[in-house]
């Protein structure tokens, strides 16, 4: 597997230290759109301890055999955590923070610490006909590169939160707009839910590639597609 792609195609919820504090001073009016599920961007590894393995779901991946399969997913594991660790620890934040309405969408700002690290986060929704559209900006001079108001992710939801999807942007090359990965989801209730990770890197040829995470109530499922 590629380091590019599978440092992406999965995330955990990482046990961090969160501060966030609301910066504005705005009124609220009206209804701020659902925030999409953490689940929309983030999976469960757990299905890949092999001390469970054989009880606790099934894994289809490429034909290869589950060893295998484990193997690949742990090795991408190890660099997913840091590589999605902003992403899915300042979208977390958000559900804890009271949005305020300006110019027909609704803004989250807070500041959240992710590894040590300060990140600014101020993500934005809106609704667009049956859908609602989301940004989430990140400001950190002390990332490397620094970071400022770049668009990490967007995305689109269905207003029910039931389904949508999330398109996530290189933080190594801020000013390229360059997206890695796009990831599908749906989330009909906390027990029946999928997420599907597609890498989306032009010129690479990983571009294609899909990871499918499946829960129906106590079965799990992840499915990986090459494209080629």
């Amino acid at each position: 597997m590629s380091n590019v792609f599978r440092s992406l195609i999965l995330s955990l919820a990482l046990p961090l230290g969160v501060a966030a504090c609301n910066s504005s001073t705005e009124s609220n009016s009206g209804q701020a759109p659902i925030i999409p599920s953490a689940n929309s961007m983030q999976a469960d590894l757990s299905l890949f301890d092999q001390t469970g393995a054989s009880v606790s779901g099934a894994a289809v991946i490429g034909g290869t055999n589950f060893a295998a399969a484990a193997f690949s997913v742990t090795v991408a594991n190890a660099v997913t955590a840091l590589a999605m660790a902003v992403p899915v620890a300042t979208f977390a934040a958000a559900a804890s923070q009271t949005p305020v309405l300006v110019e027909n969408a609704w803004h989250w700002r807070y500041s959240t610490v992710v590894e040590g690290q300060s990140f600014a986060a101020h993500l934005s929704g809106r609704e667009s006909g049956p859908n609602s559209l989301w940004e989430m900006r990140i400001s950190a001079s002390g990332a490397n590169p620094p970071l400022n108001d770049f668009l990490y992710y967007s995305g689109t939801a269905a207003l029910s939160g039931e389904s949508g999807s999330w398109t996530i942007f290189d933080a190594g090359q801020p000013s390229a707009n360059r997206q890695l990965l796009r990831i599908d989801w749906t989330h009909a209730n906390a027990t029946s839910w999928r997420v599907a990770f597609i890498n989306v890197t032009a010129g690479t040829p990983e571009n294609g590639d899909r990871l499918t995470y499946d829960v129906s109530g106590d079965g799990h499922s992840v499915t990986f597609l090459r494209a080629s």
